[in-house]
Parts: C-alpha cells; sequence; structure tokens
C-alpha cells in the first residue's frame, strides 16, 4: 500500500501549505495588524557544460535573485494560489493511484470472507 502512503504524505503536504497560506488572514496580537509577508529568498541555477572541463551549475547572480524575490513578493497571491492548485493537483492524482491497490484489497477481503 505504498500508493495510499504517498497519498496520505501528499495530503499532510496541501494541508500544511493550506494551513501556512492562512497567516495572510491572521490578525498579530500586538500590532492589531494582518499577517506581514517578511521573507521571500530565491535563488537559482542552470545546469549544462559548454564543453568538457567546464563548469557544470551556474548560480544565478545575487542582483537577479534580488529582483526576483521582489517579482515574487508582489505576485505572490497569484503565485500562492497556483502553488496550492498544483498540490491539490498532485493530491488528486495520488488518490487515483491508488485504486488499484485499493481493487486489490477488496479482492482480498473478499476472499478472506469466502474462507470464512
Amino acid at each position: 500500500m505504498e500508493s495510499y502512503k504517498h497519498y496520505q504524505q501528499t495530503k499532510f503536504n496541501t494541508k500544511n501549505a493550506a494551513d501556512w497560506l492562512a497567516n495572510k488572514d491572521k490578525i498579530d496580537s500586538q500590532s492589531r495588524r494582518p499577517y506581514e509577508l517578511v521573507k521571500v529568498s530565491f535563488t537559482a541555477e542552470y545546469g549544462g557544460q559548454a564543453y568538457a572541463g567546464a563548469t557544470n551549475y551556474h548560480k544565478s547572480p545575487d542582483a537577479f535573485n534580488t529582483s526576483m524575490e521582489a517579482v515574487i513578493r508582489r505576485e505572490f497571491p497569484r503565485l500562492s494560489e497556483m502553488a496550492l492548485a498544483r498540490l491539490n493537483k498532485i493530491e488528486r492524482e495520488a488518490l487515483v493511484a491508488c485504486e488499484a491497490d485499493i481493487a486489490a484489497l477488496h479482492d482480498e477481503i473478499a476472499t478472506a470472507k469466502a474462507v470464512g
């Protein structure tokens, strides 16, 4: 039942993300203002080698990272919805992937009942 374990993990991941995103709607007990997104970090790497012996990994420069962080911060509500939708899709696919295991388990149960 590895497929079910995988589904349970994806379900946890989706709930964990949704619960974390709900922080945007909470009010700080001291300032009485909404919670604030205080940290966004970004780095990226390209992988590829121009020739034998050349650099394999190419890290994004700091100025680009800072610019991407600003873009992510500005687009965070839209990107968050997209990320959560992706997690929901992964969860649904994992659940559907359990179908064969569940059918096999039903067959085993039916056989066990028949033996009695």
